[in-house]
């Protein structure tokens, strides 16, 4: 186990801080489907579907896209508190971990609502899945903190408010499938299995770090932020190399893969590929050789 130096650990906390800088624009509200563009497809195809008493207009299918960027804002602002962890008083890389978990999570939401091709009823099933369980999650939440069921609406949307607007669209009811969610073509799958979708070609090697065992404090995980004796007993706190890269790892590449279906779905020109992306970003976050027996 190495301790990361200062030096490499402002690297990657600048690394994280420019990628920041670099996909925040993205989420400029300025910034606008262009001509021609998948969105801009969807937003005239759904402008002519048809509701028993009108057409849809645009927007269902603008608040299935300002969904994913809130869900992308708020893994871009994680991605910020990592670098502020790094270069702050934390004494362990845990809290970059969790962040970098709970990141992904996050980025794999947004990634999957941004996936281009599916076309305007396509986006709205999607959102609508995101919707069922954000409806159902929410609507446990309010029961344990004792919110009368009468007063859910005014804590969470709730599933009957969710189906609604599918009946109103004219589009499936949303429903729970297991661990996933479902809504006419569209399943949304959990949170492990959208990221191993997410990463499947961006070659991330520290998966692990994703994992929950850090989240839920796991003898294994909480053992990475200690030096240890020969006994097996910790003797410092301390921010072990490979972890503060394997977070890196994971959030600068799931903070791409959002950012490149939003380019693609504005048409917003060139966006580097996965393979150029990982060439410039492996020089910070590459890891270190593993020791030879």
């Amino acid at each position: 186990m190495t301790t990361i130096s200062r030096a490499d650990l402002a690297a990657c906390a600048a690394h994280i801080t420019s990628t920041v800088e670099i996909f925040a624009v993205l989420t400029d509200l300025r910034l606008v489907p262009q001509p021609g563009s998948p969105a801009d497809q969807e937003l005239a195809e759904a402008r002519e579907l048809k509701l028993s008493d009108g057409t849809w207009g645009e927007s269902p299918v603008r608040t299935a896209y300002s969904a994913a960027l809130m869900s992308y804002m708020v893994a871009l602002d994680e991605a910020r508190a990592m670098a502020a962890a790094m270069t702050g008083p934390v004494m362990t890389a845990i809290p970059e971990v969790v962040l970098a978990r709970s990141l992904a999570e996050i980025c794999s939401q947004a990634w999957w609502l941004l996936e281009a091709g599916t076309g305007a009823r396509g986006r709205v099933e999607r959102l609508q899945c995101f919707r069922l369980r954000s409806a159902i999650e929410g609507q446990a939440a309010a029961k344990a903190d004792e919110i009368a069921e009468a007063d859910w609406p005014s804590y969470t949307e709730t599933q009957a408010t969710v189906v609604e607007y599918s009946r109103k669209l004219g589009i499936a009811v949303p429903s729970k499938d297991d661990y996933a969610y479902v809504c006419g073509s569209q399943r949304m799958k959990s949170a492990s299995r959208r990221i191993a979708d997410m990463f499947s070609d961006v070659g991330v090697r520290a998966v692990f770090n994703i994992q929950s065992g850090f989240t839920h404090g796991e003898l294994y995980a909480l053992w990475q932020g200690f030096e240890q004796r020969s006994d097996g007993q910790p003797l410092r706190l301390v921010k072990n190399e490979e972890t503060v890269k394997g977070a890196v790892a994971v959030a600068a590449r799931a903070l791409y893969r959002p950012a490149a279906r939003l380019a693609e779905l504005y048409g917003l020109g060139p966006f580097p590929g996965p393979a150029d992306w990982a060439d410039e970003h492996d020089a910070v976050t590459r890891q270190p050789e593993l020791p030879t027996k």
